[in-house]
């Protein structure tokens, strides 16, 4: 930083090491990150990042997951989207020695923090580090009593690590930033409140320049075949107005209205999202536009106009998440006529009264079995994700959300996850309530696996199901007997699985493997 204290001593430059511990080459880059890079380079902080996704760690690869459980379609690597061969961990040290930063940030989600962990522990030079991501905000307790952990950001982090960067170039007490938790030498742990939220519309462009170019391509059905893209994440929402026992936005919400009496959810103003994606596709080139939302579609008819008129003259494709409720004949006919090229819709469950009362969504099947309509009429290509393993749920309801998966054969992606007890939801209080978890969990990395003990539903048979999920889905009922038995993790249930597997590649996927 080139600004002078009062007695003309220049401050230090301030070096940042952001560390994001992500193992899904498949994944967008998190503009998150690309946000604060922006907002620390513009005041003078020198910026690089240890991006651990092109890296398989201890051989877990959550793509290769999705495409063994016929997620997605298998795909042939692309040199854009090449793994590195190299020792994540040595190569982290080797970044640090050159780089010597002075504070080292970490992003993570629950199910990546334990791998950030890891990660931290190979450093063999002591540096200050801070977390932030959705497991500091919502499980803040357990993420700063790691030793490796000195600070963790709860809430947003752009006032905040701003704020920090300031007081430790000048070499200042930082124990009153709001948003911060700091940890002190002698174990005691000082929780600042959170601050309002940030007015999105000041924020910067996002610095995608931090992020290895490979790191802008994604993979995008493409009709009969998958297409490699260069997409850059364009945020329009924040947040999320919806109550779903799975999501911790409900959660979030709570905590910034109890504590500085503001809605958390809120949109950008389209002149600045039109402004972002011309500076954008000029820059870098890019191809396609992925609208970060959770929910796309809370957008009003009116807003959708706005909307329209803002980026009919972009001419680029882009994607967005919708709910089947929020989905109208009106909002996808416009939205195609700008670009609309796939879309994202969460069924998450097949039962109506389990959806309901368990995960808080009160739509009916033959709402969202006509809102899918919609989305057919149109013909806009489209993905739909299901949960199994859900607390409480049993192999029947699970049938459930397959017959339902069952009358909209034009998906052309079936995703079906395990659900994991996420700090911040309201269904991982559910689970601990009912005795299915115990407190201390933190949620896997490889979300191959449930982790709730219930007797109804063994995390076995949980698993068989997940990984039979599509077959039940595309095969006719005359093969379920054959499915029932590949469910099971025999040897003669192995066989079947992979022989059914094969099959269902070659018609589904066009490829025998």
């Amino acid at each position: 930083m080139k600004i002078q204290t009062k007695n003309k001593r220049k401050r230090a430059i301030m070096k940042v090491l952001f560390l994001y511990p992500n193992q899904r080459v498949m994944s967008l880059v998190p503009p998150s990150i690309g946000l604060l890079s922006s907002l620390l380079k513009n005041r003078g902080v020198k910026v690089e990042l240890f991006d651990t996704s092109t890296y398989l760690i201890e051989g877990i690869d959550t793509d290769e997951i999705r495409e063994q459980n016929l997620t997605v379609k298998p795909t042939k690597p692309d040199k854009k989207l090449k793994r590195e061969k190299k020792d994540v961990f040595i190569e982290l040290n080797k970044k640090i020695n050159e780089f010597k930063p002075d504070l080292i940030a970490v992003s993570a989600t629950e199910s990546t923090f334990l791998v950030g962990i890891k990660l931290l522990k190979t450093i063999k030079h002591k540096t200050l580090t801070i977390l932030g991501g959705v497991f500091a905000t919502f499980a803040p307790e357990k993420a700063i009593s790691y030793p490796e952990i000195d600070i963790i950001c709860v809430g947003e982090g752009e006032g905040a690590i701003v704020e920090l960067c300031e007081k430790l170039s000048k070499n200042e007490n930082y124990d009153n930033i709001k948003n911060l938790w700091i940890k002190k030498k002698d174990g005691t742990i000082i929780k600042n409140k959170i601050r309002a939220p940030v007015n999105l519309d000041e924020n910067p462009m996002i610095d995608f320049d931090i992020f290895d170019e490979k790191r802008l391509y994604r993979m995008m059905p493409d009709k009969s075949r998958n297409k490699v893209y260069k997409m850059l994440p364009i945020e329009t929402h924040r947040g999320c107005p919806y109550m779903c026992g799975y999501c911790d936005s409900p959660t979030q919400n709570e905590i910034y209205w109890n504590q500085t009496h503001k809605k958390f959810f809120r949109t950008r103003s389209l002149d600045k999202v039109r402004e972002e994606i011309l500076y954008y596709t000029k820059k870098y080139k890019a191809d396609y536009i992925f609208f970060w939302a959770d929910t796309f579609f809370t957008y009003s008819k009116e807003e959708i106009d706005k909307f329209c008129e803002m980026y009919k003259d972009i001419n680029l494709p882009f994607y967005a998440q919708a709910r089947p409720e929020t989905i109208t004949d009106y909002k996808v006919k416009r939205l195609k006529e700008v670009g609309l090229h796939r879309m994202g819709i969460g069924i998450e469950h097949g039962n109506e009264k389990f959806r309901r009362e368990i995960l808080n969504r009160y739509y009916t099947n033959k709402q969202l079995i006509n809102s899918l309509k919609i989305v057919e009429k149109h013909k806009i290509p489209f993905s739909v994700n299901n949960i199994i393993g859900l607390p409480d749920e049993t192999p029947q309801l699970v049938m459930d959300t397959i017959e339902i998966n069952r009358r909209i054969p034009t998906a052309d992606s079936t995703g079906c996850s395990i659900f994991q007890p996420y700090h911040g939801t309201k269904l991982r209080e559910l689970s601990i309530k009912r005795g299915y978890i115990t407190d201390d969990v933190i949620a896997p990395t490889n979300a191959d696996s449930s982790i709730l003990n219930m007797p109804n539903f063994p995390k076995e048979r949980i698993a068989g199901l997940a990984r039979t999920f599509n077959m039940y889905v595309r095969f006719p009922k005359s093969r379920w007997n054959e499915i029932k038995i590949a469910e099971q993790f025999t040897p003669e249930g192995n066989v079947m699985w992979k022989k059914l597997r094969k099959e269902f590649m070659s018609k589904f996927f066009g490829s025998g493997e």
